[in-house]
């Protein structure tokens, strides 16, 4: 539905977005994941006409749409700042677009699309509220409302949902969900926040620097990352990351303390893939747990602070001068400088070459 071809911007020194190619099908949630400052949002302004690209093509159902006005590729955009019109009401915001000459839909058509899409998003009793007297997630609905009305072939998300508290969030995106089973839209939608992409997305492109480095289903990029940069942004609370030396067949870390030895196959698949001697380990928070266990692996560290994170409890431990989180959902309570015992599975370690963040096993 959506195809752009070797996208590439950039601003003075600054290369926002570098070869980006990427390809979106009708009908699915597609999310851009990045930090801030990842080149999110030019892309989605590129793809709205909105920004030139120094280089590549823009295609909608197949037709390239390069070098045609926004007004013409048949899109909606919700700002992040989500630019509702102060001089007009709720209803005359949601109803904008549609009195567009370009459309020629008439005033039933419009009045019946404002009412429907008002009900869906639980405000049709703002309708003729003036929008400076709304709240932040009522301010959100009209903006979704107003662009979801349009049934544009194509609906751009500019990080929606990142100005409102974490319990509006979380109903706002269950409803987004629901409205897209209705309706059935095809959207692009970008985003910094975890919880966002992993709970809308059909599939999750990663973009960090401006390049698009991994593209699949959340939990197949959870399972299964390319790159260290990958696992890092995929997972919440984030992985954690080891600078190792392999020697032999023993991962040390700092230089002599041994943390795992790898088998003999294991030694030999990666001298396929690299000669590098120097990697970083990943390890998911929630794959660590407290205690010592037969053969796993067992470490131990001092604990640096606890975070409440609903009834989960993130654990900052010191192991021999590096930070370690885990994830425990256990009725423990941890003194500060204690030291415990935590272990995981071998399996679940992730390795990397620490040159180019590659997976290396």
């Amino acid at each position: 539905m959506l195809k752009l071809q070797n996208i590439s911007k950039s601003f003075d020194d600054v290369n926002a977005v570098r070869d980006l190619s990427l390809e979106i099908n009708e009908g699915e949630i597609f999310v851009l994941l990045g930090p801030t400052g990842a080149g999110k949002t030019t892309t989605l302004k590129i793809t709205a006409g909105l920004i030139h690209p120094d280089a590549g093509n823009i295609f909608i159902d197949n037709n390239d749409v390069s070098e045609v006005p926004p007004a013409f590729r048949d899109i909606s955009f919700v700002f992040e700042s989500y630019n509702l019109f102060p001089i007009y009401n709720v209803y005359d915001n949601i109803a904008f677009a549609l009195r567009s000459r370009l459309l020629q839909i008439g005033s039933e058509e419009i009045d019946k699309r404002v009412q429907s899409f008002s009900r869906d998003l639980h405000i049709e009793s703002l309708l003729d509220r003036p929008t400076s007297t709304l709240s932040g997630g009522e301010t959100q609905r009209v903006a979704l409302a107003r662009a979801l009305v349009r049934e544009a072939r194509l609906n751009l998300f500019d990080e929606p949902l990142s100005n409102l508290d974490l319990k509006l969030r979380e109903e706002l995106r269950v409803e987004f969900k629901e409205l897209h089973k209705k309706y059935q839209s095809t959207i692009f939608y970008v985003t910094h926040d975890h919880d966002s992409a992993v709970s809308i997305a059909d599939r999750i492109g990663i973009l960090f620097e401006g390049k698009l480095h991994q593209v699949g289903a959340p939990n197949d990029l959870i399972e299964n990352p390319e790159s260290v940069i990958v696992a890092s942004l995929i997972n919440y609370p984030a992985i954690n990351v080891l600078n190792c030396t392999l020697v032999g067949k023993k991962l040390n870390i700092n230089g002599k303390t041994t943390l795992v030895e790898l088998s003999e196959a294991e030694v030999k698949s990666i001298g396929k893939i690299t000669k590098a001697d120097e990697f970083q380990i990943g390890l998911k928070p929630r794959n660590i747990f407290i205690g010592k266990k037969k053969n796993m692996i067992n470490i131990s560290g001092k604990v640096l602070h606890t975070e409440y994170q609903g009834y989960n409890k993130v654990i900052n431990l010191d192991f021999i001068g590096l930070t370690i989180r885990l994830v425990t959902n256990q009725a423990v309570r941890l003194k500060d400088r204690s030291t415990i015992d935590v272990h995981f599975v071998k399996e679940d370690m992730i390795l990397f070459e620490r040159e180019n963040g590659m997976r290396v096993l």
